[in-house]
């Protein structure tokens, strides 16, 4: 396993004790970090730079209840990472559960996260938030 996947695998394993600030220091400055969904999703947004991108954690946390979250498989090349899983949980605004397969795209700059993209079924989980 490359270096770079141990990175983000340590920012999952963080992710899970809730130790945001070691994931904050995985990251550059001026991260780019995308999550797509549109407005009914209150995590999902393009973000610029690690205080913007750190407020996804607490937005996150304050709208979904995670009932799951599986790493499956990595895939490096380069100065990337695409991790693929599958996270389940429940809106927290209506109750409704979801579950979705996801990809994670990491991007670095030497040992930091430039650039992250996430994917999943936005459908899925915008009709959980959608009342």
């Amino acid at each position: 396993m490359a270096d770079l996947t141990r990175i983000v695998e340590e920012i999952y394993g963080n992710f899970g004790r809730g130790n945001v600030a070691a994931i904050a220091d995985s990251f550059a400055e001026d991260i780019r970090f995308v999550h797509a969904g549109g407005s009914v999703i209150p995590y999902a947004m393009d973000r610029h730079g690690k205080s913007a991108a750190m407020a996804f954690f607490a937005d996150l946390a304050e709208s979904v209840d995670i009932s799951r979250f599986e790493v499956r498989e990595y895939v490096e090349q380069g100065n990337s990472v695409v991790a693929l899983g599958l996270w389940a949980g429940r809106a927290r605004s209506t109750g409704k559960s979801f579950a979705t397969d996801w990809a994670m795209l990491w991007a670095f700059d030497g040992t930091k996260v430039k650039f992250y993209q996430g994917f999943e079924d936005t459908l899925a989980v915008g009709q959980a938030f959608s009342a």
